[in-house]
């Protein structure tokens, strides 16, 4: 039971960058998969002749993401001032996606042709249909690639991998706190009831790293260095991949600064997470807490296929870390 199927997003794309907003409908099992398990935004595009690729992924071009099913919001990712189009480094939502088992990847598929797409893992039930709500702010496209957008030419899609999920997924709202050089402050991320927080990112307003060490207050942890929560949740070892569109080589790069993925182990369900930063420069950090619960497994229909593959965000993450 898995398959993955696209919706047209019915927008029309301009040049130079804008926010779109629309709506749509998820499409019902058709093979029995209890599960929309990713969903994933993609660009089918066209660029003028010439076009010379500052990053890898579409990650680079998208600054805000928001998905809302009824008044229920799933994801709602506010970049910080770090953001930039023409940034040559992985952008913060392509290693979040990569931290949490979702993916950024761009290839061309012809001379200035691309093929582009975001995906993060969220777990829906697919026995029903859902109105799902889109907003999404992408940078110019002349800033990420040196060409415009042949507008008629190029396509808006968002993509639905069916299966088998033991999770749901939800990415909280950013939350900003001032630092100061020198000084300890503690940073509190509320839980929400019935949900295991299973990390939180912490994104810095500069591309650098400005904390020297993270010390969660809740249970036994200790004070850890940036570069021993990147050994943790294996960023070092894994790493992000910044394989160009128009490049057939592959690359990664072993982190990203001023980018943390801080892994809580899968709190308790609705508790709180209070951190203490120390800062090496005065500076905004930014908070984004994740947040799992457990998906019953059953079917909506007879089983179809003899094998079934599992997504499970905390899998993914917990399968990173060192410990």
């Amino acid at each position: 039971m898995a398959y993955v199927d696209l919706v047209s997003t019915g927008v029309t794309p301009v040049q130079g960058g804008t926010t779109y907003n629309f709506s749509y409908d998820t499409p019902v099992s058709a093979d029995g998969s209890p599960h929309i398990t990713h969903i994933g935004f993609q660009i089918d595009g066209v660029v003028g002749a010439g076009a010379a690729y500052k990053s890898a992924g579409i990650g680079g071009l998208i600054s805000n993401y928001r998905i809302k099913i009824g008044a229920d919001t799933l994801l709602n990712f506010d970049d910080t001032a770090a953001y930039s189009a023409d940034a040559t480094t992985q952008s913060n939502i392509s290693c979040l996606a990569a931290k949490v088992g979702g993916w950024d990847v761009c290839t061309e598929s012809a001379a200035d042709n691309f093929v582009g797409e975001l995906t993060l893992p969220f777990g829906l039930d697919a026995s029903r249909s859902h109105r799902v709500n889109v907003s999404i702010t992408l940078g110019s496209e002349t800033a990420w690639c040196g060409k415009a957008f042949t507008v008629a030419s190029t396509d808006f899609n968002m993509v639905h991998f069916y299966g088998t999920a033991r999770d749901s997924t939800l990415y909280g709202s950013r939350q900003d706190f001032t630092l100061t050089n020198g000084a300890q402050r503690t940073l509190t991320c509320y839980g929400k009831a019935g949900w295991n927080m299973l990390g939180v990112v912490y994104l810095n307003d500069q591309v650098a790293d400005e904390v020297s060490e993270i010390r969660p207050n809740n249970g036994s942890f200790r004070a850890l260095s940036i570069q021993q929560w990147r050994v943790l949740d294996s960023t070092y070892t894994e790493g992000f991949q910044t394989t160009k569109p128009n490049s057939n080589v592959w690359s990664a790069v072993n982190s990203r600064a001023g980018f943390l993925f801080l892994d809580l182990k899968r709190l308790t369900a609705g508790a709180d997470i209070s951190m203490a930063f120390t800062a090496t420069a005065d500076s905004t950090a930014s908070l984004y807490p994740i947040w799992v619960a457990p998906l019953s497994q059953g079917t909506a229909s007879p089983v179809r296929q003899t094998q079934k593959s599992v997504s499970s965000t905390a899998r993914d993450v917990e399968g990173q870390s060192k410990i």
